[in-house]
């Protein structure tokens, strides 16, 4: 079963629980708030981000949807606000201002689904919620016994012995942004699991997201927002040939040390998604551990976080 034997497995199956938040609108036929403002069908996304993962880990990380509960309303916030669909539309319209500050409720969330109860029977691994723009979600927060920050502080209080992630989706956007809330999240696992990121090369999670303009003539795979060749946030279709080990990446850890020349043309020509399935592809995925003690196969910190001591707190 996911999360108990010592030795990594030839994959993971992670349960997840669905919480769609997706006020329902009486006046225009049952529709709900995506269809009515044109938006994303989250369930056209989901398995299209599934299958994604699963191809980047190489088949390792088969996610598995347990239970999606549909929510006909809004969240609460931190400060007890919760939109009505006549304030939402309000201030979408931009005849009012979105409600500040934006965060949501998470323990309101927790305690109202018994999200940690499942989490600590073992019934569910993580949690995806739906939502939309103001929605208030971080793109992945942790909670549970040791959290620590996962491109967000941690939900306060205690949950139980199991630490968890919960992931933030909004449906105005696309399979490309959840792949970048999932690589932030690899970003903050990794940087724990080594205890530094910076752009010198010692260590192995280190090298690995280092980029031209950080390291001139260094460049390997890069990181989430910066592609190997990329000059400023979010450029991933720079035309720039930069020479870049990414490819040595996917030998690892039997690194060579090998360069080529590269440019967007390698991971989509500035497509969010084909720019986040490049980067996670060259994630090392092999066998054992290496010379520095540390799992050759980091997916399995980033979803199988629990059972390592290097991926707790």
């Amino acid at each position: 079963m996911f999360g108990k034997t010592k030795v990594p497995a030839p994959f993971v199956e992670p349960k997840v629980l669905v919480i769609n938040f997706a006020p329902v609108f009486p006046d225009q036929g049952g529709k709900r708030l995506y269809e009515v403002l044109g938006w994303n069908d989250p369930y056209v996304l989901l398995p299209q981000y599934i299958a994604d993962i699963a191809e980047c880990s190489y088949g390792y990380v088969r996610y598995r949807v347990v239970e999606t509960i549909e929510v006909d309303g809004y969240p609460v916030k931190l400060d007890g606000f919760r939109y009505t669909n006549a304030t939402y539309l309000a201030c979408h319209e931009g005849k009012e201002a979105w409600h500040q500050p934006d965060a949501v409720d998470y323990a309101a969330i927790f305690k109202a689904y018994k999200i940690p109860w499942r989490v600590m029977m073992g019934e569910i691994d993580e949690v995806w919620l739906w939502g939309f723009p103001y929605g208030g979600f971080w793109e992945s927060t942790m909670a549970g016994g040791q959290p620590y920050f996962c491109n967000s502080e941690p939900v306060p209080g205690f949950w139980g012995w199991r630490t968890f992630v919960t992931m933030g989706f909004n449906y105005e956007r696309g399979v490309g942004e959840m792949l970048e809330a999932f690589g932030h999240r690899v970003e903050s696992i990794m940087r724990h699991v080594y205890g530094s990121w910076e752009p010198t090369p010692t260590h192995a999670w280190n090298r690995f997201t280092l980029y031209d303009k950080v390291a001139p003539g260094e460049a390997a795979c890069g990181t989430v927002h910066f592609a190997p060749n990329s000059e400023r946030d979010y450029d991933w279709g720079n035309r720039r040939t930069v020479l870049s080990t990414a490819d040595d990446w996917l030998n690892y850890p039997d690194l060579t040390g090998a360069k080529k020349p590269m440019n967007c043309a390698q991971w989509g020509n500035g497509n969010i998604r084909e720019h986040h399935r490049w980067w996670l592809k060259r994630l090392p995925h092999a066998e054992g551990r290496g010379p520095d003690g540390k799992l050759n196969n980091w997916w399995a910190y980033i979803v199988d976080f629990n059972r390592f001591p290097e991926s707790k707190k």
